[in-house]
């Protein structure tokens, strides 16, 4: 079901450091914007209790847990709530926890041995990064032999290059900074976030069908 969503909607928001407040007033524009799936980073503030909050918003929101590198982690994760963990490497006994629980797991990767190590692990998606310094090209090119790995380009992703990835073969991009910029969040300028949101859904919905 939430892979379903990530293929249609094709935006997953990373939300890194903000605090409570700052977050459930981005994910409100981000709904209203049209993304629903939204990643809170393991080393944000609160991030269990925000995690477990942000269950209540909205019945669309699936709600993961970011940057999460060991078992424990992500056991306190899943146990706040969180709907999928999301890692920058591979651990296998981390995706063998998310799977115990029912939740998806996605590792990050960077090289094709990476890759297909987190596919034989059990990836449900595996995770591009730093696809920003990787490229377009390198995610086209890795998908020559890995034509049914599901990727999600993370890391440097822009409204500029978003859809370059979506037309790569990516089933979605993560986005963090560039799709919630620092100058909005501290004018409280939310209705930018749900503008942008908004377009690049728009955009990438010509690409993802």
């Amino acid at each position: 079901m939430f892979k379903d969503r990530l293929w249609n909607n094709g935006i997953l928001a990373i939300l890194r450091g903000f605090n409570k407040q700052e977050t459930y007033d981005t994910v409100q524009a981000l709904i209203e914007g049209g993304v629903f799936m939204v990643e809170v980073t393991s080393d944000s503030p609160n991030a269990w209790h925000v995690i477990n909050t942000l269950k209540s918003m909205e019945p669309r929101l699936v709600v993961g847990a970011g940057t999460v590198l060991d078992t424990e982690t992500a056991r306190e994760a899943i146990e706040a709530g969180a709907d999928f963990i999301f890692s920058p490497v591979v651990r296998p006994e981390v995706i063998q926890i998310a799977h115990r629980y029912g939740r998806m797991a996605i590792p990050g990767v960077m090289t094709p041995t990476e890759a297909l190590l987190a596919m034989e692990c059990g990836a449900d998606i595996v995770k591009l990064f730093p696809a920003g310094s990787l490229g377009v090209k390198y995610l086209k090119e890795l998908r020559g032999p890995f034509p049914y790995i599901p990727f999600i380009p993370t890391g440097g992703i822009t409204p500029e290059n978003a859809v370059a990835f979506i037309e790569a073969g990516a089933v979605a991009v993560g986005m963090g900074s560039a799709l919630i910029q620092k100058d909005w969040l501290k004018d409280k300028n939310y209705t930018e976030v749900t503008r942008l949101a908004k377009k690049l859904g728009q955009e990438i919905s010509t690409v993802v069908i």
